[in-house]
């Protein structure tokens, strides 16, 4: 029979059992490069539930007396995953024609098995989008989307901001501004300074522009003779002895976000598609739809992800742009805190450092008792290896909460910084 005339048998209806396992396999094996940095739970339905310990106490000088404080908080998160399907029909016979190149009536019969290496390839194509949405992801039940599978990292983030649990006041959010490859080094080392100590050891995930930018950062710098060649690629953050690994993944692009965690230990993925222990748990169905020449396929898989925990002891996040402009500046804090006693000069510093400015930066403050050390900042003087420091003097009889401010029409520059004025006993 000519491939012209191909009859699908009955016999693929069965077939879907037989070559369900690879159907199934298909989304874990395209987002393995993202999820071998983070902790997969497999065969989960649903939601599972896994808390930490929060607890703030302190050890004390040796009492007799019993005199307890608390209990210890149990903090809890859901991991929970979607129930995602696909469904699709598709005529064998164009397929084919175009992986042979051959005139219609020298094409080998189509057979089952080929049918099912056609299936598998369409499964692999769009799980690449998952990887989007591990990331990305918006969970939308009405759209049909890949983004709109489950909530991404992104979302999360986003959500945790709304609610509180991330924000500046708790250590585990900044905002770094543009970000180029002039800057893309300092930026990224002062996120990775601003994070909580405890974590000591960490993974920063970047999106590939950013990891792209920092590469040229470090070989402008030159550090260690780089050049091109023989440093192409950065693994891991200068200054941090290895401490901090540079981790770009697909689906990232346009984040907007780094995410400095430890994967392995803060960040899950939930996933049954083919479950535990390789099981084929989901469903893969081929099928004659009723047109003796076109297939039919069905399947479905669970997924999600989320944050163990976003605690600042284990969760760093920082916003940013990218600016591909060279002329660009940077401020050392966005938020400076000064204690004292009334009407006793106490002082900080913030340092300004200009990338190719071209004019004077104006600086100007607010609040009553807070003074700053200069009104102009030349462009030299701003350009300059480690910029311009500023002094905040902070000299009042009541708490204030004021605002540096450098502004630079000519370079598009215009930075605040917050500063808090207490006064002690």
């Amino acid at each position: 029979m000519p491939a012209s005339q191909i009859q699908i048998c009955e016999a693929l209806a069965e077939s879907g059992t037989r070559y369900r396992k690879e159907a199934l396999a298909m989304p874990r094996v395209l987002i393995n490069d993202t999820v071998k940095h983070m902790t997969v739970i497999n065969g989960l339905r649903g939601k599972e539930v896994e808390g930490y310990i929060d607890e703030s106490g302190n050890y004390k000088p040796y009492k007799t007396a019993w005199n307890p404080d608390g209990v210890a908080e149990i903090k809890a998160r859901t991991l929970e995953t979607k129930h995602l399907q696909y469904e699709a029909e598709f005529d064998p016979e164009p397929l084919l024609k175009t992986i042979y190149s051959k005139p219609t009536d020298k094409i080998p019969m189509i057979t089952q098995t080929m049918v099912r290496d056609i299936a598998v390839a369409k499964m692999a194509a769009l799980s690449e989008g998952l990887n989007e949405c591990i990331w990305q992801g918006e969970y939308d039940p009405d759209d049909t989307t890949n983004l709109c599978n489950f909530d991404g990292f992104k979302t999360i983030i986003e959500q945790e901001k709304t609610a509180g649990a991330i924000a500046l006041n708790k250590g585990n959010y900044m905002q770094l501004g543009g970000i180029n490859r002039y800057n893309a080094g300092v930026k990224l080392q002062l996120a990775w300074n601003k994070r909580n100590n405890r974590i000591k050891k960490a993974e920063m995930f970047v999106e590939e522009m950013i990891k792209l930018m920092y590469t040229q950062w470090y070989q402008d710098q030159n550090f260690n003779n780089a050049n091109a060649t023989t440093d192409a690629s950065q693994e891991y953050l200068i200054g941090t002895d290895k401490k901090c690994r540079l981790v770009s993944c697909e689906g990232m692009a346009g984040m907007g976000y780094v995410i400095i965690t430890d994967g392995k230990k803060n960040m899950r993925v939930g996933l049954d598609g083919i479950g535990t222990g390789e099981e084929a748990t989901g469903e893969f169905r081929l099928f004659n739809p009723g047109n003796p020449k076109v297939v039919a396929m069905f399947t479905d898989c669970w997924m999600g992800v989320n944050f163990t925990s976003v605690d600042a002891r284990f969760l760093m996040t920082a916003s940013y742009n990218i600016n591909d402009d060279s002329v660009y500046a940077t401020v050392s804090d966005e938020e400076v805190t000064i204690t004292t006693t009334a009407n006793v000069s106490k002082t900080a510093e913030v340092i300004f450092q200009g990338y190719n400015l071209t004019s004077s930066t104006a600086v100007t403050i607010s609040g009553a008792g807070l003074t700053v050390s200069d009104d102009t900042i030349t462009a030299e003087e701003a350009n300059a290896e480690g910029g311009a420091t500023l002094t905040v003097t902070f000299s009042g009889a009541a708490a204030v909460t004021g605002t540096l401010r450098l502004t630079n029409a000519t370079d598009d520059i215009d930075l605040t910084v917050k500063i808090n004025g207490v006064v002690g006993s």
